[in-house]
């Protein structure tokens, strides 16, 4: 049987989450669960498909409202705050989506340039150089007036790395960010991703499924699974524990804890052997 996982509580820690329960159309996303996210470390959050690990992030920057528990941002209840501090804390969190979230009708310039613009008033020579300061740091300044249907998926997923790093943010949260990367354009993303935390001195969350990548980059990796973390660790050795969730989702089991069939009633029944259809 795992052992639970339980959370520490330090000053070390960015982010704690402590009792989340979150019950989606009757089904039970968290139950009670407890982590936390250290400061100025990479922490990967890894599970099956619809264990919640999106929702999870949505949790922490108070884009939904979970049914029970606290979360803590640098010492901050996230669901207590008010419209306005929780607006401020987000401009603190920078956001990597899966499909990267360019605006089509914009250039590669104007999509980094677009927070700026939108929440601050700065003259248009420093929104320049900061624009032009981030892209040169994710490898894109040339690439400054391309529209985003001119470039590649790993290019793409830069330009919006530029983009959530633009105010300097405490925290980037990253979700899904490798896939449908090749090698290179991987490798990219990676180097930047461990390069950005290291220079800028910041706190990294991951939602990946890409154990292999996640080796690379990450410090820790939390496994979720049934509600509650059900693992973690280094990534580098995880996968070895001897637990059946991670013998199961590192080695890519049909069955297991997560099983094969969805829960229904009996089979015979259904097709009427038993008794009248369900």
């Amino acid at each position: 049987m795992t052992e639970p996982v339980r959370a520490t509580s330090d000053d070390s820690t960015l982010v704690r989450v402590r009792g989340l329960t979150t019950v989606l159309n009757g089904k039970t996303i968290f139950d009670r669960l407890d982590m936390d996210i250290p400061r100025g470390k990479i922490t990967a959050i890894m599970g099956p498909s619809g264990t919640g690990k999106t929702t999870l992030l949505k949790h922490m920057t108070g884009q939904m409202r979970a049914d029970a528990g606290e979360i803590l941002v640098n010492g901050k209840n996230v669901p207590d705050m008010s419209r306005e501090a929780l607006y401020k804390m987000r401009e603190g969190i920078g956001y990597l989506f899966q499909n990267s979230a360019l605006l089509t009708d914009f250039d590669v310039f104007e999509n980094v340039a677009f927070p700026l613009r939108q929440h601050t008033k700065l003259p248009e020579v420093l929104i320049r150089n900061l624009v032009l300061l981030k892209l040169q740091a994710v490898g894109l300044r040339g690439a400054a007036r391309l529209l985003p249907n001119e470039l590649s998926g790993g290019m793409a997923r830069r330009v919006a790395l530029a983009r959530a790093i633009v105010f300097d943010p405490m925290l980037i949260m990253y979700d899904e960010p490798f896939v449908g990367l090749d090698p290179v354009a991987l490798n990219q993303v990676l180097k930047l991703i461990r390069t950005l935390n290291q220079t800028l001195g910041i706190t990294s969350v991951l939602v990946a499924h890409e154990l292999d990548a996640i080796k690379q980059v990450a410090d820790h990796v939390f496994l979720i699974a049934n509600g509650k973390v059900v693992a973690q660790g280094d990534p580098k050795t995880i996968a070895n524990d001897g637990s059946a969730w991670t013998r199961q989702f590192f080695g890519g089991e049909a069955d297991g804890p997560v099983p094969f069939q969805y829960p229904a009633g009996d089979y015979a029944q259904a097709l009427g052997f038993g008794g009248a259809a369900k």
